[in-house]
């Protein structure tokens, strides 16, 4: 049993969807803007963050979504699904972090971390390779975040939000099949 106040992480439902859609979009536009034209943000978080789009997201079964609650409230979320295996990888099979994002009241405290356990325990159980995902290189707060966890850079990609391209670095996790 967990007391009250307590992080748990979760399989995310239907029923989070609007949840879910809240915390993307917020913590996106936190991260992100100012980086890009207003208009691409926006058109960014419509295309990702919207509810219709997370519902359609939620309900795929090569997608699946954990989040981090306190009090019944979503501290943060990871978007994991299964992918091809990208060239910098040298894997067989992989799945990707899409997206991982933790609410500013939430950082620093071990939500990230606990979320992406729970994407390499069930990584683990399938039996797959490892996890990839690409993080802007402007980004150091998560790159750092990502090397501590144990991710190395495989390269560099370019990621394209509408008019403006930032550089990416891909990562990779490794998870250790026993």
């Amino acid at each position: 049993m967990s007391s009250e106040g307590a992080l748990k992480i979760r399989l995310a439902t239907a029923a989070d969807v609007p949840e879910l859609s809240a915390v993307g979009s917020r913590v996106f536009r936190d991260a992100y803007g100012g980086t890009a034209p207003d208009d691409d943000i926006a058109e960014h978080v419509e295309a990702f963050f919207s509810e219709p789009v997370v519902r359609a997201e939620i309900s795929r079964p090569d997608v699946t979504y954990y989040m981090a609650t306190e009090d019944d409230h979503c501290a943060g979320l990871v978007k994991m699904r299964d992918s091809d295996v990208p060239a910098l990888v040298f894997a067989d099979s992989a799945v990707e972090v899409q997206q991982l994002y933790v609410s500013m009241d939430f950082q620093r405290r071990g939500v990230g971390a606990l979320l992406l356990d729970a994407v390499v325990a069930a990584t683990h159980m399938r039996g797959i390779d490892g996890i990839w995902l690409s993080v802007w290189t402007d980004a150091d707060w998560a790159v750092k975040f990502y090397i501590k966890y144990g991710f190395e850079s495989r390269g560099d990609v370019t990621f394209s939000l509408s008019t403006t391209d930032f550089i990416d670095h891909l990562m990779w996790l490794p998870v250790e099949q026993k």
